[in-house]
């Protein structure tokens, strides 16, 4: 039996000889490959040149403007401070509005906006996505996705409505949604500006809501899609229980119906019975004489 000495001196032997052969089949690969390149006639490799650029090995003349590598220079005035209307190279990327505008959708007029509206006031209303979602429309070509969005926008002061589009991709449906829901303003009465006049049952299509006028401090207790929409409209005390169908887009258009139209005010109901509003004031809403 061999020493462990001997067994030593047999696995640095082995090793030695592996790392040799690695060094000259590395060395030999190298060498040939060099001189293939240099073999006369050998072909040499082609590289795309860009029109316009200095062949390689020559010096750019630093003192002259590139058509592609340079910007135009910066003026600047007698202080020495940059000129900002100064030429551009690349023309700058027009803006996210530009991308996403659609002429059909995108111009909303003051003249469809409530009465004392302007499109300054816009800028400051509430916007809610409440749905987007994946759609598809099956033709004999095959499915032909798209995305729908529904949005609803109000001030908070009893001005909301809502919209509907329908785009490739989501940022314009949203936009057309958005767009729409503008010029659908509506102006929603609302008692002590906190709350609705009187309970309401409404029902739209399958889907059955009812809502529950509240004393103040109660908060609006119902659906989430109602309790968005009354946070626009500016509705602080509500309840709400939806029965039946509990589709979102049939939420809130049962929604926005039975606020814009089954509401009856005091005017309304003294008209209808030969009274003063101060007395129906006081018979139903338990105002002070």
């Amino acid at each position: 039996m061999a020493s462990p000495a001997l067994w030593q001196r047999c696995i640095a032997a082995s090793a030695l000889a592996s790392t040799s052969r690695n060094v000259t089949r590395t060395f030999t690969t190298t060498t040939a490959v060099a001189m293939a390149r240099q073999r006369p006639g050998a072909q040499k490799p082609t590289v795309a040149r860009v029109p316009g650029l200095d062949q390689p090995g020559t010096l750019h003349n630093l003192s002259e403007i590139h058509p592609l590598l340079d910007h135009y220079p910066r003026k600047t005035d007698q202080d020495g401070h940059l000129n900002l209307e100064s030429p551009k190279l690349w023309a700058s990327d027009p803006p996210l509005d530009d991308l996403l505008k659609n002429q059909a959708d995108d111009d909303v007029d003051e003249a469809s906006l409530p009465h004392g509206l302007t499109k300054d006031d816009l800028r400051k209303f509430l916007k809610r996505a409440l749905v987007v979602k994946r759609t598809s429309n099956m033709t004999t070509a095959g499915k032909i996705p798209s995305m729908y969005a529904l949005v609803v926008v109000g001030n908070g002061q009893g001005i909301a409505g809502y919209g509907e589009g329908k785009d490739d991709e989501v940022a314009r449906a949203v936009r057309k949604a958005t767009n729409r829901a503008m010029r659908n303003l509506t102006s929603f009465d609302r008692y002590d500006d906190r709350t609705i006049y009187h309970d309401i049952d409404h029902k739209f299509h399958a889907t059955n809501i009812q809502f529950r006028s509240r004393p103040p401090g109660f908060g609006n207790r119902c659906n989430h899609y109602i309790h968005e929409i009354c946070s626009c409209i500016g509705i602080l005390d509500i309840s709400a229980k939806v029965w039946g169908s509990r589709n979102p887009m049939n939420v809130i258009k049962a929604t926005f119906e039975a606020l814009s139209l089954k509401q009856k005010l005091p005017e309304d109901i003294a008209r209808g019975r030969g009274k003063r509003v101060v007395d129906v004031q006081h018979t139903y809403y338990g105002a002070n004489e």
